[in-house]
């Protein structure tokens, strides 16, 4: 969908933008804040900087959730490594869309140069749903950018979307009373209660944020047959956006460097409901490539 997504009004830009500061400040780490110029616009990026050496990790959320998600990760992820969180362009969050987003090859582009403006030229990419997407495509475009790739229930990338995910996000769309998407939101991340200061945000965003960036295109077995980047994949047993089994044997038959894992307590929301053991999992794999 060509446009370019931006607020509903200022007063809705500026509230949601108090209530993400406040989030952002409550990280740990003291990151620092860092506006990347790319051919589509402003990339915001926390910089977290850590005792540990080598390729950083940079961590990509998922859809609307801005960098603020990653809060239950930070602590044990920094420890390890240098950590850049980006705020995805064309959503919600401190980075400002100019240009309008129509491609896959598109959606690599502002990512590849938002590494450039870091001075990244390699980095362990970690993304859960949307943002696992988005790592995958900058692994099938830009293949030397990634030393590793971390896939945390990835977005139309190992699985379809579920049917009834699909039907469920009609809950979000302008009009739809808010508790009906709140309810779809809280279904997706596994029961969450949505007085989470993350979930308020992200409800928020939902409402007041016009997104304008196409739906990730499904990754096409060839496609997960030509990349040779190593890939771990943890897929929650109990998501409902796709089939945790589909996913899990695609990305055992057809991807030729991957580390793929069923974990059956888990939702969608992954990373936020077993953190210590998420990061464990993401900072054995990268030291390992």
């Amino acid at each position: 969908m060509a446009g370019i997504g931006h607020f509903v009004s200022a007063q809705a830009r500026d509230d949601y933008l108090a209530r993400y500061d406040a989030l952002i400040r409550a990280l740990p780490g003291e990151p620092g804040a860092v506006d990347a110029v790319t051919t589509f616009g402003q990339v915001r990026v926390l910089q977290f900087r850590s005792g540990g050496d080598g390729v950083p990790f940079v961590l990509l959320h998922g859809r609307g959730a801005t960098s603020a998600m990653w809060q239950p990760n930070l602590a044990g992820l920094t420890a390890a490594r240098q950590v850049y969180a980006i705020d995805c362009l064309g959503e919600p969050g401190r980075s400002v869309q100019t240009v309008p987003i129509r491609t896959a090859e598109d959606q690599a582009l502002w990512l590849r140069e938002t590494l450039d403006e870091l001075g990244v030229g390699r980095a362990h990419l970690v993304g859960l749903s949307s943002g696992g997407w988005l790592a995958f495509n900058l692994a099938r475009y830009a293949p030397e950018r990634a030393a590793s790739v971390s896939l945390l229930e990835p977005a139309n990338v190992l699985a379809k979307f579920a049917p009834k995910f699909l039907l469920g996000g009609f809950t979000m769309l302008p009009g739809v009373p808010g508790g009906v998407g709140e309810r779809f939101l809280g279904w997706v991340s596994g029961g969450a209660a949505m007085d989470q200061p993350i979930m308020r945000l992200l409800t928020q965003g939902q409402r007041d944020y016009r997104m304008r960036l196409p739906s990730p295109e499904y990754v096409t077995d060839d496609v997960l047959r030509s990349v040779q980047v190593p890939v771990l994949a943890l897929i929650g047993g109990r998501s409902v956006v796709h089939s945790p089994q589909v996913a899990v044997r695609r990305a055992q038959t057809l991807l030729p460097d991957v580390e793929a894992e069923l974990w059956p307590e888990a939702s969608h929301a992954l990373p936020g409901e077993f953190p210590a053991q998420v990061n464990a999992r993401i900072i054995r794999f990268a030291a390992g490539h």
